[in-house]
């Protein structure tokens, strides 16, 4: 038996999870850093961000990105996708870096479709390894 690859998830607010997927959006802002680097599963959160972020994401997010699966863009609760987390940087010059915050420098988005339900978490966490079978799936 294959063994899996250590991997660590990180909650989203739709539709800031559809946009580190589909949407071009490379970096991920926060105010606390982390010593991991590697594989990293985005969940789409339960609850949406409702303060206008919809906008703002229509605004800066790639044009091709529009055409995606739309099932992505109204997941709630699960996970859409893995992203390499390659470097967490206080400078970068990112449209999508908001200054003063560490800036988690994510690549290559792989979309999962359809979405796999999980519970999220708040912070990097473990996901199931039964969640973690059914993502390897789609690899």
């Amino acid at each position: 038996m294959a063994r899996l690859p250590t991997v660590k998830a990180l909650t989203l607010r739709p539709p800031w999870a559809w946009a580190v997927i589909y949407g071009g959006k490379d970096i991920e802002n926060r105010r606390w850093r982390t010593s991991y680097r590697g594989p990293l599963l985005i969940h789409a959160g339960k609850s949406a961000d409702e303060d206008g972020s919809e906008a703002l994401l229509w605004t800066m997010a790639d044009p091709a990105a529009f055409g995606q699966p739309r099932a992505a863009w109204r997941a709630r609760g699960a996970i859409i996708g893995l992203v390499f987390l390659a470097d967490i940087l206080s400078d970068s010059s990112s449209r999508w870096a908001v200054p003063g915050w560490y800036h988690w420098a994510l690549e290559f988005p792989w979309p999962i479709d359809p979405p796999v339900p999980a519970r999220g978490r708040q912070g990097l966490w473990t996901p199931p390894i039964a969640a973690v079978q059914e993502v390897a799936a789609f690899l």
